[in-house]
């Protein structure tokens, strides 16, 4: 099923060429952006001594680790690894599942919404298009972006109780 998922989506974009420029853009911007959000709050909560910086941070920090040391020990090929495709760009081999971009990203927009609701509501579209432009740009499965668009906000559900 997730094979057959993603050669259909595979298959539309290789049908619709316009759409591979755009997509690239929005597979480069959109990780960057979440990064700028990210990092740019920290700033503003350490000069204003802002306690919640600890949590902010932590939670993030302890999603990337912790999905990084699964992401090895499981190493699942990458569709391109296995199929007879290429992705709109090059990337590495090995490590698909989950989408380390995806929970990162949903992580992180826990972590904005902790801050403020309207900075999580912003990190949330732009983790959608994070999502939507790994899948379409051939390098992960269906499967690895619904599991980090899952691990990111359990590993985000502590900001739901402080």
């Amino acid at each position: 099923m997730d094979t057959k998922l993603y050669m259909s989506v595979y298959n539309f974009v290789q049908k619709h060429r316009f759409l591979h420029k755009p997509i690239i853009f929005i597979n480069k911007i959109s990780p960057q952006i979440m990064m700028v959000l990210f990092y740019g709050l920290m700033p503003v909560l350490i000069i204003s001594r802002d306690i919640r910086i600890i949590a902010f941070a932590f939670f993030p920090l302890a999603e990337l680790i912790l999905v990084t040391k699964f992401r090895d020990k499981i190493d699942r090929p990458r569709p391109f690894d296995v199929l007879d495709v290429t992705p709109l760009e090059n990337h590495s081999s090995g490590h698909s599942f989950p989408s380390l971009h995806c929970s990162s990203s949903f992580v992180i927009t826990m972590a904005l919404y902790y801050i403020h609701p309207f900075l999580g509501s912003v990190g949330l579209i732009v983790s959608i298009f994070v999502a939507v432009s790994r899948l379409l740009s051939g390098v992960h499965y269906p499967s690895d972006i619904i599991a980090g668009i899952i691990i990111g906000p359990v590993f985000g559900l502590p900001y739901l109780c402080l």
